[in-house]
């Protein structure tokens, strides 16, 4: 077995789909082959690492028992102006077809779009690190004209600083931090005892829609505005953090990231 025949088998034999004598064959091959060897090496990292981080959804009792309802009803013959036997397999296969494609698009999805549960839980735990920590703002001001220019040169993207003092939630100022494995603005309000994290970043195809979940106790809303997430998260009431999200959106300007 020659260096190319080798190189366009490692794939195969990594997940296990070669004859024995191909195997034979392609491991005495990789014996007298560093190079093969360390491809195959690197192949299986990748492997690993896809296995470890790739989400995995089982489906709920209620949807097996749909699925095997139904399967069981296309493969049975029925008795009157249905299928005769020889035409239930096609129909069985075509059906199980479908469900596979399905399965594997939604797989697909799942592993290339962010979780918003997690990112959620991401900025619940960054809200409760900046109170525990006692690194709530790295630049403290009511000011809105001192908090925006703050993070001029610090991101790649300028984020909109809105002024909601007279409205209960005042300005507190401004920190860098990191969500979805980027660097984000957190810009803080404050309302009587309570804090409000306002993350900010650009949105780059992958916009947040409108919506409430809870973490710990702790309210996150989410939501995208000309090409810009926001993801405001606080342990304030649900009314009121949907009252400082309104806000927020009615005096966010329409503008692209970096105007």
């Amino acid at each position: 077995m020659n260096h190319d025949e080798a190189a366009k088998l490692l794939g195969p034999y990594q997940d296990g789909e070669l004859d024995l004598a191909t195997c034979l064959k392609l491991e005495e091959h990789l014996a007298d082959c560093p190079s093969c060897r360390q491809k195959l090496a690197g192949e299986k990292e990748l492997v690993d690492f896809i296995h470890a981080e790739t989400p995995r959804f089982k489906a709920s009792p209620f949807l097996q028992t749909r699925l095997q309802a139904r399967l069981r009803e296309t493969a049975q013959p029925q008795q009157k102006g249905g299928w005769s036997l020889p035409f239930a397999f096609p129909q069985f296969a075509l059906l199980a077809t479908v469900l596979t494609v399905a399965f594997i698009s939604c797989l697909v999805v799942w592993s290339l779009s962010p979780s918003s549960s997690s990112l959620a839980r991401d900025a619940v735990a960054d809200h409760v690190r900046s109170l525990q920590v006692n690194h709530l703002v790295d630049v403290a001001s009511t000011d809105q004209h001192t908090v925006k220019p703050w993070f001029a040169g610090k991101l790649d993207y300028s984020p909109q600083v809105v002024d909601l003092g007279p409205s209960g939630f005042p300005l507190i100022g401004g920190r860098l931090d990191v969500l979805d494995h980027r660097n984000v603005a957190a810009i803080i309000y404050q309302r009587r005892k309570h804090y409000i994290n306002l993350f900010i970043w650009p949105s780059g195809g992958d916009g947040l829609h409108d919506r409430l979940s809870n973490q710990d106790g702790y309210h996150v809303i989410g939501w995208s505005k000309s090409g810009m997430n926001y993801l405001a998260v606080s342990e304030l009431g649900e009314k009121e953090l949907r009252d400082f999200v309104q806000m927020i959106q009615e005096q966010t300007v329409d503008s692209r990231p970096g105007e």
